[in-house]
C-alpha cells in the first residue's frame, strides 16, 4: 500500500478566546451546534444554534458578570466572539470559529463545599445569531 500523508489529529485542549478585540482564558467550552428543525412538508425550517458556555477559574475580575449586567439593565451589548483552536501549546491557529453578535443569556458563579478543595468556577452561557467557521488562509496573524 502507498504511503499516505496523514493530516495530525487535533487536540481540544489548545484554544484561545476572544471578545471583541480582547483575549480571555477559559478552562472549557461546550461544544459549537447548529441545527435545523425538521419541519413538517409546505412550511419553513427553522436554523438556529445551541447556546455556548464558557467556563473559567473565578479571579477578582468581574468582567463577564459586568457585561452580563448591563444586558439585565437593558442593554443591547452584542460582542463577537472568535474561539481559535489551536495546532499545540502556543502554537498555530488550526481552526477559528466566531459567534457573531454574541451577548451573555446567563452567568453563574461557583458552589460553595467546605469540604472540598475544588477550584471556584464561573460560567457565561452566550446566545449568538450567526456562527462561522473562520477561513485560516485570511485569518492568520489574528
Amino acid at each position: 500500500m502507498p504511503g499516505r500523508d496523514h493530516e495530525p489529529l487535533l487536540r481540544t485542549s489548545y484554544f484561545r478566546v476572544l471578545i471583541g478585540e480582547r483575549e480571555l482564558g477559559f478552562a472549557e467550552i461546550s461544544p459549537l451546534s447548529s441545527k435545523t428543525d425538521a419541519g413538517t412538508p409546505g412550511r419553513e425550517h427553522r436554523h438556529h444554534f445551541d447556546t455556548v458556555i464558557l467556563r473559567r477559574a473565578l479571579t477578582r475580575s468581574t468582567d463577564l458578570y459586568d457585561w452580563r449586567r448591563r444586558v439585565v439593565d437593558g442593554a443591547d451589548d452584542r460582542r463577537d466572539i472568535t474561539i481559535q483552536q489551536l495546532e499545540g501549546p502556543g502554537g498555530a491557529v488550526a481552526n477559528s470559529w466566531r459567534l457573531v453578535d454574541a451577548w451573555p443569556s446567563r452567568w453563574s458563579g461557583p458552589a460553595f463545599n467546605a469540604l472540598s478543595g475544588e477550584v471556584a468556577i464561573e460560567e457565561l452561557e452566550v446566545a449568538f445569531d450567526d456562527l462561522v467557521w473562520l477561513d485560516q488562509t485570511t485569518t492568520q496573524g489574528g
